[in-house]
């Protein structure tokens, strides 16, 4: 009696799943509308903020060019943060749920591109504007604090974009990666399984 199993040739036979092309839609359709739900928080956030920064200015009245500089610096990184984000908008409104195809993977995969520059390139520079901003912004008011609670305040706020940096830009990154990929991983199986 042979005690030899070709275990490559048993793992073959094996039936393999096929990608359930409904549970993809769904995907689909709760992704866009995840979306759709980020870019209008996004806009509103943002746009609120910069318009409550403006108020703060024109009531408040500034003395000091460095506040000024500060209010111009925060406002424009989320100007430019928002004008390069909503240039998502047509490519996930473009996505067809109804035409599973090469065009649809296509599509797929430059949206993934471009959150890949959003998350990289646009978020360092936000950062990095927002933080100088801050820094400006507080210069006038810290100034006339003991130099404790200037202190104080600057590390707090350094403490805070450095937690957001650190835990929360990289959490929310990885958690919008895994979901595009995971959605181009079966899409990519659809298609190999149309082409066989």
């Amino acid at each position: 009696m042979e005690n030899s199993i070709d275990l490559k040739a048993l793992w073959s036979q094996q039936p393999v799943p096929k990608a359930d092309k409904e549970a993809l839609l769904k995907k689909l359709g709760k992704l866009k509308a995840q979306k759709r739900r980020d870019f209008i928080i996004a806009n509103v956030c943002l746009i609120a903020t910069s318009v409550f920064i403006g108020w703060i200015w024109f009531y408040y009245q500034p003395e000091y060019i460095t506040t000024k500089a500060g209010i111009v610096l925060v406002i424009l990184a989320m100007m430019v943060y928002l004008f390069v984000y909503n240039k998502l908008i047509p490519l996930y409104k473009a996505l067809d749920a109804g035409q599973l195809n090469r065009a649809y993977l296509d599509n797929l995969l430059q949206i993934k591109q471009r959150e890949q520059f959003m998350q990289t390139t646009m978020t360092n520079l936000y950062f990095a504007m927002l933080s100088l901003g801050l820094g400006l912004y507080m210069y006038e008011y810290s100034s006339r604090m003991e130099l404790v609670w200037a202190v104080i305040v600057y590390a707090v706020t350094t403490g805070w974009i450095a937690f957001n940096w650190f835990y929360f830009r990289p959490r929310h990154i990885n958690k919008s990666r895994q979901k595009l990929d995971s959605i181009i991983r079966q899409l990519q199986e659809i298609k190999n399984q149309l082409e066989e």
